[in-house]
């Protein structure tokens, strides 16, 4: 497993484990034998939220409570690079962003009460507001950041000028940074019809190029593209899911298709280790979350973890 070093000492693993579906549509023995062998293999970072799966009735909060009952049946909440997001409800699956601080207040306190813990690793806001000013914004995360004694803070699904803006202002005024930026990010090309979501945010050169020059994490959610390079090499493209293809089938990801194929084949390797490979190798600093619905995803997934993507392989893929 490869490791970031956190500014509170603990090592953030270069593959997360998200858990949005535990405690609603996993079932919770499988969630379980799921965060014994992600910890076994060295895995620490596990990565929730407050509105994970709210549309499914009395779904809110469920994956953060399932997740404080285990870390407190088994002892390992220290073991644990423990990151969650709040600022955001859901009315159905349309989200509601609210990032007054008196909204976050009461969200972080349910999120340090379910999760049964007096301390957070890793906190998010999990949408932007723009209508709100970013200064009102980076002051209540501070407060945030004391009252459930965060090691690091970010922001996900921010655009860059925000995420800068909000960096200018804490350096002026002596206050804690954004550290984390957590986006769409992955080998694949990105398209705007792939979330159907104006909130969500992808990474972009600007992004890139930011996090780059200040030492900023980028945690990288769907990091394996929904699956579409791995499914299109076992597959084919023909044998893709219909909302696969109307969300990866482009001309670029093609490109990127074959030459993934052939540098597996030449390399001896599979597609998992490029895929994940492409964002834990990347001289961007960054974190792959990755979410898995079977034991044998989620072993495919850490048999990867160590592999090093050659730094002129993920150039090549970006030119493609």
């Amino acid at each position: 497993m490869k490791y970031i070093a956190l500014s509170n000492g603990k090592k953030l693993s270069k593959i997360g484990l998200g858990v949005s579906r535990f405690g609603t549509r996993t079932p919770d023995e499988l969630a379980g034998e799921m965060l014994r062998r992600f910890l076994a293999a060295g895995g620490t970072l596990i990565d929730t939220a407050r509105n994970y799966y709210e549309w499914v009735e009395n779904g809110r909060g469920k994956s953060e409570e399932f997740l404080g009952r285990w870390m407190e049946a088994n002892g390992c909440r220290e073991r644990i690079v423990l990151s969650t997001k709040g600022g955001v409800s859901n009315e159905g699956k349309r989200f509601r962003v609210n990032l007054s601080r008196e909204g976050l207040r009461t969200e972080l306190r349910q999120s340090l009460e379910a999760l049964r813990t007096d301390h957070l690793d890793i906190y998010l806001l999990h949408r932007d507001e723009p209508g709100r000013p970013v200064e009102e914004i980076v002051d209540s995360l501070q407060e945030l950041a004391d009252a459930g004694r965060c090691g690091s803070i970010g922001v996900c699904n921010w655009r860059c000028e925000r995420i800068r803006a909000a960096n200018q202002y804490a350096q002026r005024h002596g206050l804690r940074p954004i550290q984390l930026v957590q986006t769409w990010w992955s080998m694949a090309a990105y398209t705007e019809t792939m979330w159907d979501d104006p909130t969500t945010t992808h990474m972009d050169q600007e992004t890139a190029e930011y996090c780059r020059e200040h030492g900023c994490v980028v945690m990288a959610y769907t990091a394996q593209a929904k699956g579409f390079f791995q499914k299109a090499c076992a597959v084919g493209t023909d044998g893709l899911e219909s909302l696969l293809k109307h969300r990866m089938l482009t001309m670029e990801n093609l490109k990127r298709l074959e030459k993934l194929q052939a540098y597996c084949a030449g390399a001896g390797c599979t597609p998992t280790d490029v895929v994940l490979g492409y964002v834990t190798s990347n001289p961007l600093s960054g974190t792959a979350l990755v979410s898995c619905s079977s034991l044998e995803q989620l072993e495919d997934v850490l048999n990867s973890a160590d592999y090093v993507l050659p730094g002129e392989v993920i150039q090549e893929l970006d030119r493609a």
